[in-house]
């Protein structure tokens, strides 16, 4: 174990930090440091926190995260306050408008005295564990941030930014659909999640997988730690700016979250008056809009100021033609944004998570649900207002009537849910309920559109693939689960070899003359049809896939992607003929005689394999990667690359980002990782040690979120005196 022991005392007694090994304790919490609140960390760097009281235990979760992301964890509170420009540049200008024009700080503050009185306790707590930290280490505060100190406020700001991230996307949607670009950028989001029963587990209990694929950088980059602290015991990720777990599970409950969810926002589309377009028509009299002016100070530029218009209905999003577009947002008046947590937090069982869903705290979302009890359970849950009938949401509503204003919320019970279902398992990676598993009961005949969220058979890759492995196995292992979250096999590959086999026996004899063609195919053939990174076949497959789309079109290969794939055949849908006619034969022959001659020139040899071109890494320094994202290749080991570099190579930039597998025995098991490592400082050797050492292996780790399991792997020990 690592010695580095050193004393500080911080202004007013606040803090009183010890760093070094333990010397009498022989489990973590135990011994001398029984009653202590002590950060200890693990040999990955993670935060495993020891503490007699919840508060005491955010206080050290503050630091914490303070101390691995110093500057990441302002930069999540300055997006919160709309102030990314002052680190981003002018790149952060159009965020930061959108983010003034709900004003989540303001709502914060205006709704203070809302919410669970124990809750504000706790992020009281965090908060100082943060504002503590950086007294005693002024360095880690960039200039940026100026002098002032972090607020309770500012934690509910940004878990408002963070809830609202999916409902402004569904109103900006609408207006598209309108036919109106709102010139901001589409987020893209996905995940994966499921679920067995203890009857299909070969350990008696309960599985369940969280993946969410979000960005590997920036405000979503999830933050992994370990925590006992009065009644909250737990292991999962959280986002810096935020308490409690976010994902993972407790001693009881696990739970995951995919993107995909019922509407919770509207645009409304406002008459404006002719002499002054302040004013909007409603009801047959002209109301004034609300204005704001705002000045976004901008990171080596001047100044950007602007003027923000406001309806009845919420923030004026874009104008054209003499009409003002509002935006609507069931989450408007929420401060209430860490109650839902809190629930999940300290649940006991599947119905805890259930109160947390009742809250209607949570963005849109399939969330996933296992308990020590043995339960499985899933509702799409959200914030969904009612709404009148006769209207299509989907696009931009007439405001200048009251015929359509919302007539309050749904509860939660309205929502699409299942409890333990007959076929012991679960799946939603971003699909639609009613290809959840084999004979779902969740189809769309059952709920209003706005609640079902989508339409019907809508599946992709990764459902079907998930579908395929859980529906062919009845007693799932544990070391089946951690293979299965890291699965690289894409969906319909079969298929996809079967037509490469028809090319090669109705063409070969011609093209058997070229010795690169004769290389490629053979070797494909041979493939085991896994997108591993040591697999040459993986890459001529990418290469080939990649060829067909450039040249014929995504929208063409689209059609012919799906009719070869045929993902709805492991749901019992029976497939397409697979077979192609002579002219689209003679087509995907060139596409891969084409491909194969690419391939050798990038690589300088058709030896290269898929980690030559698929990376993950930070700053300089890379690992190869397998799993793959698009363009025909997307596997349950979700990665997005960025564009292809000088040399060739594509880096993971999203996808997987803290994948957990969660077995319900009693005590909970666990394993993960995350796509690069736990600190944002490069002198930490936990800067990308899980690139290097888990993601490009493809190997979770043990979260040793138990005492007896960590205490063979304590890298420091830090007690920390929590004043309150």
């Amino acid at each position: 174990m690592r010695e580095h022991p050193w004393y500080l005392n911080v202004a007013l007694g606040l803090v009183l930090i010890f760093s070094g090994a333990s010397t009498a304790a022989d489990l973590p919490g135990t011994g001398e440091d029984a009653g202590k609140t002590v950060l200890y960390r693990d040999t990955w760097g993670v935060a495993h926190i020891y503490a007699p009281t919840v508060e005491a235990g955010l206080y050290a979760q503050g630091w914490a995260q303070a101390e691995d992301r110093p500057e990441a964890l302002l930069e999540n509170f300055a997006r919160a306050l709309g102030e990314s420009a002052k680190f981003e540049g002018r790149s952060g200008i159009r965020q930061d408008l959108v983010v003034r024009m709900f004003d989540h700080y303001g709502a914060a503050k205006r709704g203070a005295g809302r919410g669970r009185p124990e809750v504000r306790a706790h992020v009281r707590a965090y908060v100082q564990g943060i504002n503590d930290f950086y007294a005693a280490h002024p360095q880690d505060v960039p200039d940026w941030w100026g002098d002032r100190k972090v607020d309770e406020y500012m934690v509910v700001a940004f878990g408002r930014l963070f809830l609202y991230g999916w409902s402004t996307g569904q109103a900006f949607s609408d207006l598209r659909r309108g036919g109106i670009s709102p010139g901001f950028d589409k987020v893209e989001r996905g995940s994966n999640q499921w679920s067995v029963s203890p009857a299909r587990s070969a350990v008696d209990a309960a599985i369940l997988y969280i993946d969410p694929h979000l960005s590997w950088w920036g405000a979503s980059r999830f933050w992994e730690f370990r925590i006992h602290a009065g009644e909250l015991h737990g292991s999962g990720v959280t986002l810096p700016a935020s308490p409690y777990i976010g994902l993972g599970h407790n001693a009881n409950v696990a739970w995951a979250m995919t993107t995909g969810g019922p509407d919770t926002a509207d645009i409304y589309a406002l008459t404006l008056k002719d002499d002054d377009p302040t004013q909007y028509l409603y009801d047959g009299e002209y109301r004034q809009m609300t204005t704001r002016e705002v000045t976004i100070e901008v990171k080596g530029a001047a100044p950007h100021t602007a003027t923000l218009y406001g309806s009845h209905y919420g923030p004026i999003v874009a104008l054209r033609g003499g009409k003002a577009y509002a935006a609507r947002m069931s989450y408007a008046d929420a401060v209430e944004v860490n109650d839902a947590w809190y629930e999940f937090n300290f649940a006991k069982d599947y119905k805890g998570a259930v109160a947390a869903m009742d809250t209607l705290m949570l963005f849109p979302q399939n969330v996933m649900v296992a308990d020590t009890s043995g339960n499985i359970y899933y509702q799409r849950t959200g914030r969904v207002p009612k709404r009148p009938s006769g209207y299509d949401w989907n696009r931009p509503v007439d405001g200048s009537t009251s015929a359509t204003e919302w007539q309050g919320l749904h509860p939660a019970s309205d929502h699409v849910q299942l409890l333990n279902p007959p076929q012991g398992y679960m799946q939603n990676c971003n699909i639609s309920p009613d290809v959840m598993m084999v004979d779902s009961p969740l189809t769309p005949d059952k709920y209003p559109s706005y609640i079902y969220g989508s339409g019907t058979g809508r599946i992709n890759q990764r459902g079907s693939r998930a579908i395929e492995l859980l529906q062919n196995d009845d007693s799932v292992t544990i070391e089946e689960a951690l293979a299965y979250a890291v699965d690289v096999r894409p969906a319909g590959i079969d298929r996809w070899m079967a037509v490469l086999k028809q090319i090669d026996d109705a063409l070969g004899a011609e093209l058997r003359a070229n010795p690169d063609y004769v290389a490629g195919m053979d070797d494909l053939l041979a493939w085991n049809r896994e997108l591993r990174r040591d697999s040459p076949g993986a890459l001529k497959y990418y290469y080939w896939r990649k060829q067909l789309t450039k040249d014929y079109g995504e929208q063409k290969m689209g059609s012919v992607a799906n009719r070869i794939s045929a993902l709805m055949t492991p749901l019992g849908q029976p497939a397409p003929d697979v077979t192609l006619n002579e002219e689209e034969l003679q087509a995907a022959a060139a596409s891969f005689e084409s491909a194969m001659a690419t391939l050798k020139s990038d690589h300088g040899s058709l030896d290269a394999v898929y980690g030559d071109t698929f990376r993950v890494g930070r700053d300089d320094e890379s690992w190869p990667l397998g799993g793959g994202g698009g363009n025909g290749l997307t596997t349950l080991r979700n990665v997005s690359y960025g564009r292809e570099r000088n040399d060739h190579t594509r880096w993971g930039r999203s996808g997987q980002t803290s994948t957990q597998i969660c077995v319900m025995t009693k005590p909970v098991q666990s394993w993960m990782y995350l796509p690069i490592g736990n600190s944002d400082r490069p002198d930490s050797p936990h800067y990308r040690d899980q690139a290097a050492k888990c993601f490009s292996g493809r190997q979770l780790k043990p979260t040793w979120w138990l005492p007896e399991d960590l205490a063979e792997h304590i890298e420091s020990r830090t007690v920390l005196e929590h004043a309150p």
